[in-house]
């Protein structure tokens, strides 16, 4: 009569206590890596500007600091101005500010981008080459550079080298009103709550790492019970551990299987391609990189539930295979 209440334990208990234990540790193997988001950020070309753009896809002002620009002039000088080398470097910044909240390094979410170098490559060569493509348009006596605002048309009155000049000697003072670092949100996103609590601030990682250690010491807890409960003697004990433990080890385990799988499959290109991004502006080498993270990102989540599933599963292979080993005479 033991193996009736063991049996219960391991079914209602043991089971599903471990199976959602393993599936938080292989989220974990990837989730609490920072260097895995930063290799998906990490490829110039996912940070090409389009060939062609629509008003419904880019604002009027952007280039940072530069509001009222025409969309027109706006993708054009962005193209010399915001560099893939400079937004991969600001995807890179993103990436560690999130991280900075979700690890508990700082008490929230504010985004913030570097626009020294933006400032930089405004005084330089792309700056000028930038200025020279406005469109015609607009009176003489309103073709000055005020603050931080740029003409946005040229007066047809105004020779293109003349209009170039009179930009260039503008914008040292255009660029000096631009702020180092602009935030892109009023306020953070989120701030942790002030409590009276004066330890350290909980984090989201930490919370992850804190649901792994109480998963698996509630399943562990109801595993060795129904062990011990179901099995009278060692080989009995040994088999009541290792059959609960591989049942839910093989999901996690198939689980990994299927999506490395599928990273290698041409479903992955299959789907980006049926976008048509090429009709959007974005060019092929665009596609590739999406291709290419895309296929990264499952392959790294498909090896930490295959490497989760599968050192359960040789855990409890393991145990099995003691018992079996164990003589006749002494099952």
């Amino acid at each position: 009569m033991r193996q009736v209440p063991a049996a219960l334990i391991a079914v209602l208990l043991v089971f599903p206590l471990f199976l959602v234990a393993l599936y938080t540790v292989g989220v974990s193997t990837w989730a609490l890596d920072r260097d895995f988001y930063l290799r998906l950020v990490d490829d110039e070309r996912l940070y090409q500007i389009p060939d062609a753009t629509s008003s419904a896809s880019w604002a009027t002002d952007t280039v940072p600091g530069f509001p009222g620009l025409p969309t027109r002039y706006a993708v054009r000088a962005s193209r010399e101005i915001l560099t893939p080398g400079y937004l991969r470097s600001q995807g890179r910044r993103v990436v560690g500010q999130v991280f900075d909240f979700l690890t508990a390094r700082t008490p929230g979410i504010t985004i913030t981008l570097d626009l020294a170098p933006v400032k930089r490559s405004l005084l330089g060569d792309a700056g000028t080459r930038a200025a020279e493509d406005l469109p015609v348009g607009g009176l003489a006596s309103d073709f000055v550079v005020k603050g931080n605002r740029l003409p946005t048309s040229r007066p047809a009155s105004i020779p293109v080298p003349r209009a170039a000049s009179i930009l260039a000697a503008g914008l040292p003072q255009a660029v000096h009103e631009i702020p180092d670092t602009v935030t892109l949100t009023d306020a953070p996103v989120y701030v942790w709550s002030r409590t009276s609590w004066s330890g350290p601030r909980w984090s989201v990682f930490g919370a992850l790492v804190a649901a792994d250690v109480v998963l698996l010491a509630l399943a562990a807890g109801a595993w060795v019970a129904a062990g011990f409960l179901g099995g009278t003697n060692r080989f009995g004990r040994l088999q009541w551990l290792g059959w609960p433990l591989l049942a839910p080890a093989i999901p996690v385990f198939l689980t990994g299987l299927a999506i490395t799988l599928g990273a290698v499959s041409p479903w992955i290109r299959f789907g980006i391609q049926s976008a048509e991004l090429t009709r959007l502006g974005f060019s092929s080498d665009f596609s590739a990189a999406l291709i290419d993270a895309a296929r990264y990102a499952a392959t790294r989540i498909g090896v930490g539930f295959l490497a989760t599933g599968a050192v359960a599963g040789g855990a409890a292979i393991g145990l099995l295979t003691w018992s079996w080993s164990i003589h006749a005479e002494h099952q």
